[in-house]
């Protein structure tokens, strides 16, 4: 899951509810990549005043609604392949959280257009609505 479909949740915004269904199916967890983290804190920073409030609301997604995957050195070949197999340029954070997915065999969720840029068969995907 990308950063993009969690602050969707939070703020509830288009695509809340996907995720949320995500969490009441009672399948596992939902993974996100280890990069996640580090965005989503700062995310939360920019968009919230209080410090405080911010951390608590990570802390509840990375602590209690997912599951914190690895970036190792097979990730990163994989978020390379997936920068590859783009038609045009895609962040390496995208790209690290994208084969993140694929290492896992997993379907990313998001609502980012950097990544629907990937071919689904690179990595499938359920895009979330922006509006």
């Amino acid at each position: 899951m990308d950063t993009s479909a969690l602050l969707a949740h939070f703020f509830d915004e288009p695509g809340a509810d996907v995720v949320q269904s995500l969490w009441d199916s009672g399948l596992e967890k939902p993974g996100i990549c280890a990069v996640t983290v580090a965005e989503l804190k700062a995310r939360l920073k920019e968009e919230l005043a209080i410090d405080a409030e911010a951390q608590q609301a990570v802390e509840g997604y990375l602590d209690e609604l997912t599951v914190c995957l690895p970036v190792d050195r097979a990730v990163a070949e994989l978020a390379w392949q997936v920068k590859e197999a783009c038609p045009e340029r895609i962040p390496l954070v995208d790209a690290l959280i994208a084969g993140t997915a694929r290492a896992f065999n997993a379907v990313l969720v998001h609502r980012d257009p950097h990544l629907a840029r990937i071919p689904r068969e690179v990595v499938g995907q359920v895009v979330l609505p922006r509006s």
